[in-house]
């Protein structure tokens, strides 16, 4: 069994030509080995044909040898004179010039009649060989005994060189007990079996030229398509659907060949199809699509699967796209779709950036929030984020840092001025309002130094004033004393008066109350 599917593989790899030259390889060897048995059994059957003729004359022998036994039985021969007519008779019976005759022995070996070898007439020829060692005579006599056979062996024969293959049959006349054989060369009949085989040789030889010539424009006819429509088929397969394919006759080589160069026509229309909508769809008309109705079967399908692939692609782009809009307008609230497969990949981007933008905007919060409060000291992580996200925090922080370091430097300098000292000021490279906050706090400074300059000059004068004014609030003060003292009197009596008023009051309060 294994060897039978190993057979089978190789057959099955065999290119046609060579299948086909297998096929007129076993066609000849079929017809020589018909040539060969044809010509084996012909030599077989004129072989059984000579053997029945050779019984068949022996049969008709028995005859003759009855016509004289009745002959001597009627009296007219003796019995004697009877068998030496017989073996006269039979000794004329002759054919073939020569070459088919009869020879009689009795059972015990003795030859009676032998036409062409008188010298054993009357001999016991039990051990005599033929040529090839054959001891025919011993052999017939068995033959006979047994009812009749035949005696295979090798002679010559007269106008023939060599030895030739005789066949002889012994048949037992019984009331005379008389073996009666008769043979037959066989040199014709291997003559005929060669012609024929010759014959047969020739026929078949010419049918092998005949199928060898069939076999290579047949082979030719299928072999060629097929390596054509092979070629073809592997260009298909690599991509290349140039292939020039002339006009084909209606075979089925041919058949196939044109059913390629259908296919290699409808695989153009399909890329030429799908080209179009490439060049639609980059030029922004996402909403093309082939038309499948155009392309028959599987063609139609595979185009409807495209469009179908495509408007999945473009339908994601734009789910996509919406939820990206709402981030770009500020709307965080949405998420995207869960997508399958390689798709989640957009799933995944697009929830970084919603998370990146969360996490970018609650940084935002918190150092806006940090800065109406008035604490500029607030810095968002900047190490969170990457590339323009870090550097957006980081110029937030810039800022959160400029402000921080300009209000503080501004805190210093009202700081100086409540302590009183003017000659603080601001001093450095500030931009936009902190250029003029800085250039205001100066102004202001000078403003007030000024004044206060001013109320310096104006103090010294009211020093002087205030010294003559004392002089005069002495003197004064002498006669202030004086009063005083009549006050403090007059403060006595008042206190005696209150004391009285007091009594008078509770007095009444008690009388209220009975």
């Amino acid at each position: 069994m294994n060897l039978l599917h190993r057979w089978q593989h190789y057959f099955s790899n065999l290119s046609v030509r060579r299948k086909l030259n297998l096929l007129t390889l076993m066609i000849a060897i079929g017809v020589i080995a018909l040539s060969v048995i044809a010509a084996r059994m012909q030599y077989l059957d004129l072989t059984e044909t000579r053997k029945d003729a050779l019984r068949t004359q022996v049969e008709l022998t028995y005859g003759v040898l009855d016509h004289y036994k009745r002959l001597a039985g009627t009296g007219e021969l003796t019995e004697e004179a009877a068998k030496a007519a017989a073996l006269q008779a039979l000794e004329v019976m002759r054919a073939n010039n020569d070459a088919d005759y009869y020879n009689v022995l009795d059972t015990q070996y003795r030859v009676l009649m032998h036409p062409f070898a008188p010298k054993r007439v009357g001999t016991v020829q039990k051990d005599y060989t033929s040529d090839d060692g054959v001891p025919i005579y011993y052999l017939q006599v068995g033959m006979a005994r047994l009812g009749g056979g035949y005696t295979y062996y090798q002679t010559t024969k007269p106008g023939k060189e060599g030895l030739i293959d005789k066949i002889t049959y012994a048949g037992m006349y019984e009331p005379w007990k008389w073996v009666v054989t008769t043979g037959v060369y066989m040199d014709d009949v291997q003559s005929d079996a060669w012609a024929f085989t010759g014959i047969m040789a020739l026929s078949g030889g010419l049918m092998v030229l005949i199928v060898l010539g069939l076999s290579w424009i047949i082979g030719n006819r299928i072999a060629v398509p097929l390596k054509q429509a092979t070629a073809v088929a592997e260009g298909i397969a690599r991509g290349k659907l140039d292939s020039h394919i002339g006009p084909q006759p209606h075979d089925e080589p041919g058949r196939l060949l044109e059913s390629m160069s259908r296919m290699q026509q409808q695989l153009h229309a399909v890329i030429t199809a799908q080209r179009e909508m490439a060049r639609r769809h980059d030029g922004g008309e996402l909403s093309y699509r082939i038309d499948a109705a155009a392309f028959p079967g599987e063609y139609g399908l595979m185009v409807q699967e495209t469009n179908t692939l495509v408007g999945s692609h473009v339908q994601t782009l734009h789910d996509v796209l919406d939820v990206v809009q709402q981030y770009a307008v500020g709307d965080l609230s949405r998420d995207v779709a869960r997508y399958p497969g390689e798709k989640a990949a957009m799933t995944t981007t697009v929830d970084t950036v919603k998370a990146n933008l969360g996490r970018i905007n609650a940084e935002i919060k918190q150092l806006a929030a940090a800065a109406a409060a008035g604490d500029f000291s607030q810095r968002g992580d900047a190490q969170r984020f990457n590339h323009d996200f870090r550097v957006m925090l980081e110029n937030l922080n810039a800022m959160m840092a400029v402000s921080d370091d300009n209000l503080g430097k501004l805190s210093q300098l009202l700081s100086a001025i409540a302590e009183g000292d003017l000659t603080t000021r601001m001093h450095g490279d500030y931009q936009g309002v902190f250029a003029r906050m800085r250039d205001d706090a100066n102004s202001t400074v000078a403003q007030l130094t000024q004044i206060v300059g001013q109320i310096q000059a104006s103090t010294s004068s009211i020093t002087l004033a205030a010294g003559e004014i004392a002089s005069g609030n002495s003197d004064l003060s002498r006669r202030t004393e004086q009063q005083a003292a009549n006050l403090e009197e007059t403060a006595a009596s008042m206190e005696e008066l209150t004391s009285t008023v007091r009594q008078n009051a509770e007095h009444a309060r008690q009388a209220n109350q009975l």
